[in-house]
């Protein structure tokens, strides 16, 4: 008897048992390695997206802040030949207070700091000497100011923004102010509040002293942040982003940009754990496309592994006969093991392929907007820093559905979600070859269109707008859309969060004016 045939270690076992552990352990070191990929690809992409829109707030916060010291200069210029006529003084101060909203109360005051007119009246301030550490301020420095956030005599904190009023001949003849209550509703927290919050993610602001200005939790303005590793950071830098553990104990990505005129800090941060939640879902996708394929594979290598095993496992017998005459004529007619090693090599780089087909079907997945099949955000930013490199101009088209919150509340999230399909058809059908649909938001998609001159992807523009606004959705009807356009060249470069901060800023010019309009970026005044 065969001593080699009892023993458990045979040849075509240990070939599978060596095919198997090779191949899983490739299946799960690429399936571990996409998961890393995957997960810096969400926190950076969360990272850009908290930036990019920490920079948005930023500048529109910092347009507001320039809006309103024009609204004062303009007003106190006008003041220079009025001081001495009450009616007029208090015509101007509730112009300004009830005009535009900036400001939650106007102050006129003389050059030793008496009131000379005040908006709301019901502040008795007439006649009375100001005290306060803005007007303090505004009196001692003369010039245009933006005080630090301070407490009020009626306990309020307060912003207070002045203009010195200046006679013809250059005296002084004392100041406007406007203050705005961080702590009720004021247009700052207009702008900071009216977004959409989910998943934990949240804005607030603070100066630089940590203290909050705006918080979406109105019982924390006014207080100092502590026991935040990142705040110091930002205090040093003008923008950027980070992970961070926050007052409260939770890893957040944080977006951050400072407003200029003030100093003050825009953070927009979303939690580490809500950001890599799609990364199971993605996954889990992975592993059940996955398995099935490598349960196919190991069959197989099975079946190759007994047809590899058999010329050796018949050299290992002639092994055992070599004092046999006929020896060299047999092992001669064994085919050579080497063709069939090579077979086992062959099966083994069929397995590591279908796992790379998997994984190309995968960032094909993670490029995609699984609603509407239209590209998604990482896809758009990764071909505009291509076209950027490449140095071709090219112009995007940010497109919203007008009013679309009315179809969600009227007919259902299921038919929102058939116009965003729908509508992601007709802009395909208006696209060329090479240029991108993508969904960036809810209602919100971008268009890239290369090689486009500007006033081509006007045309385009309003073909598409008009296009919509004649296409029928089923029991919705009829919709329409409000499109920015701007335009990259190599000529006058940007960066991509520019660009695309200038198409919103057209398509918000297109939305303030009534909707259902094209509005390029470089008309906006």
């Amino acid at each position: 008897m065969n001593p080699l045939k009892n023993t458990i270690l045979k040849l075509n076992r240990l070939i599978l048992a060596l095919a198997l552990t090779a191949t899983i352990l490739t299946l799960f070191n690429s399936f571990y390695s996409n998961y890393q990929v995957q997960k810096e690809q969400l926190i950076l992409q969360s990272l850009e997206s908290n930036m990019a829109y920490a920079s948005k707030l930023s500048d529109t916060t910092e347009m507001f802040l320039r809006s309103s010291q024009q609204q004062l200069a303009f007003t106190a210029n006008a003041l220079s030949e009025q001081m001495s006529n009450s009616v007029r003084l208090n015509q101007e101060a509730n112009r300004l207070k009830y005009q535009t909203d900036s400001f939650n109360s106007v102050v006129i005051s003389n050059e030793l700091g008496i009131t000379k007119a005040a908006s709301p009246e019901a502040l008795n301030l007439v006649g009375v000497k100001l005290n306060s550490v803005g007007t303090t301020e505004a009196l001692y420095e003369k010039k245009a100011l933006i005080s630090a956030p301070y407490i009020s005599s009626i306990n309020n904190l307060v912003v207070f923004m002045s203009e010195p009023i200046v006679g013809r001949n250059g005296d002084y003849l004392g100041f406007l102010g406007g203050t705005i209550y961080l702590k009720n509703l004021n247009i700052l927290s207009e702008i900071l509040g009216d977004h959409y919050y989910e998943n934990g993610s949240y804005i607030y602001v603070v100066d630089k002293e940590k203290k909050i200005l705006y918080h979406p939790n109105i019982s924390r303005i006014g207080t100092t942040v502590i026991n935040n590793d990142g705040l110091d950071k930002m205090l040093t830098q003008k923008e950027g982003g980070m992970q961070l553990i926050n007052s409260q104990g939770i890893t957040m990505l944080a977006g951050y940009s400072t407003i200029a005129s003030t100093g003050w800090i825009v953070v927009t941060q979303s939690p580490l754990q809500a950001t890599l939640e799609p990364l199971f879902g993605i996954m889990q996708k992975v592993l059940l496309r996955t398995l099935p394929v490598a349960c196919a594979v190991f069959l197989f290598i099975w079946f190759f592994a007994r047809s590899i095993s058999r010329p050796l496992q018949q050299l290992a017998d002639k092994a055992t006969t070599l004092n046999s005459p006929t020896v060299s004529r047999e092992i001669e007619s064994i085919n050579s093991w080497y063709v069939e090693s090579h077979g086992l090599k062959q099966a083994m780089l069929i397995g590591v392929q279908l796992l790379q087909n998997q994984i190309g079907e995968l960032k094909r997945d993670a490029e995609t907007d699984p609603l509407t099949g239209a590209s998604n955000r990482r896809a758009l930013q990764l071909t505009l820093k291509q076209q950027i490199y490449i140095g071709r101009a090219f112009s995007v088209l940010a497109l919203d559905i007008d009013f679309f919150k009315r179809v969600n509340d009227t007919y259902g999230h299921k038919v929102g979600d058939d116009v965003l399909k729908q509508l992601t058809k007709v802009m395909t059908h208006f696209s060329k070859a090479g240029d991108m649909v993508s969904r960036t938001g809810g209602e919100e998609f971008v268009i890239l269109l290369k090689n486009e001159r500007l006033e081509m992807a006007l045309a385009l523009a309003e073909q598409l707008r008009t296009a919509v606004a004649n296409e029928p959705f089923e029991l919705v009807g009829n919709i329409t859309v409000s499109i920015g356009i701007a335009h990259w060249s190599p000529e006058k470069p940007q960066t991509i969060e520019t660009l695309l901060a200038l198409a919103d800023q057209a398509l918000y010019k297109a939305k303030e004016q009534g909707r259902n309009r094209c509005v390029i970026a470089n008309d906006l005044s």
